[in-house]
């Protein structure tokens, strides 16, 4: 039950990146006068965002109480992990071979933890 509530943590908290890099890119960047930044900040992606955040960050403390945040911590990182891969596949962003390279590292670190 830990681990599924530190997946759904990790997941929650990579959702809120994104839906934070598309009320930026869709509603902010082309805020201008009040009203549109009052437009942005009430669009539904940055309310996602707040919520996935907020979500994120409660089964995240959940987390930290039933485990050692020695095993936990080093698994939110396959947050920046998803985060890349929703970049690329949601947001169509290129990914370069560098940085899937450090993906897979980071894989690699999180595969340790997770079975040590």
């Amino acid at each position: 039950m830990n681990n599924v509530l530190l997946a759904f943590a990790v997941l929650l908290l990579a959702a809120s990146q994104i839906l934070q890099k598309l009320a930026a890119a869709k509603r902010i960047a082309g805020a201008r006068t009040s009203r549109d930044w009052l437009r942005a900040l009430l669009s539904s992606e940055l309310i996602g965002a707040l919520v996935t955040i907020a979500a994120g960050t409660a089964l995240w403390l959940g987390v930290l109480y039933r485990m050692d945040v020695s095993r936990a911590f080093p698994v939110l990182s396959f947050g920046t992990v998803a985060v890349v891969a929703a970049s690329r596949f949601l947001l169509g962003e290129q990914v370069s071979l560098r940085r899937w390279a450090g993906v897979v590292l980071i894989t690699l670190g999180i595969a340790m933890v997770a079975s040590s």
